[in-house]
């Protein structure tokens, strides 16, 4: 032969179904062997679907805040304004009351908490419908694209060991030598001579 051409697997995984034998005839890109891909499968699987999150968030910030978000937020603002505006009158009522020696202190301090609590919600209502009404800032924005660039990488990457479980004849040739079976492990790192260990190699190819 011109050349020989050690086929070896970009990852480590086990034979699930060989085409070859030696001696065979093969083109190049027919597929010789196929190694077991459920794992890489379910690792691709879940990169996508983190892409596909991280886009989504994306556009969800790049549309900005729906009428229906921004009408909301109002409206809880607008409710918990009237609660405190109810729990005003009750606590100066309950101060008059306390004054005369009608009701007690906890009636009092439970009041003054209800209205405090009041304006504590009041005021973090106001904030989210301000933020409603702005939208989402141009750094939210920036981060969740770098977000989604990455979780995009990660999806690639994990596609391409996928794709690497199919093993592929580089060029047209023959089979010199089948050094895989069915249920053997390959490797991409660690070769072993010895019996049962796993093997570097698919096949020898002229």
């Amino acid at each position: 032969p011109h050349h020989e051409i050690n086929v070896n697997s970009k990852v480590t995984g086990l034979v699930k179904w060989i085409g070859v034998e030696k001696g065979d005839k093969v083109k190049e890109g027919q597929v010789l062997v196929r190694l077991e891909s459920d794992e890489f499968q379910a690792q691709y699987d879940q990169q996508r679907g983190a892409a596909e999150n991280a886009r989504a968030y994306l556009q969800e910030l790049q549309n900005g805040s729906r009428p229906e978000e921004i009408a909301q937020a109002q409206h809880n603002f607008d409710e918990v304004q009237a609660t405190a505006h109810d729990d005003k009158l009750t606590l100066d009522r309950t101060k008059q009351l306390f004054a005369q020696g009608v009701v007690s202190h906890q009636a009092l301090d439970d009041a003054t908490a209800r209205y405090n609590a009041d304006q504590a919600r009041a005021n973090s209502l106001e904030r989210s419908l301000q933020l409603a009404k702005l939208g989402p800032r141009a750094e939210d924005i920036a981060r969740a694209k770098g977000q989604l660039m990455q979780a995009e990488g990660a999806a690639a990457y994990a596609k391409t060991l996928l794709d690497a479980t199919v093993i592929r004849a580089p060029v047209s040739g023959t089979i010199l030598e089948r050094t895989a079976e069915k249920g053997e492990l390959i490797t991409a790192q660690f070769a072993s001579s010895a019996a049962g260990g796993p093997q570097g190699s698919i096949a020898t190819l002229a």
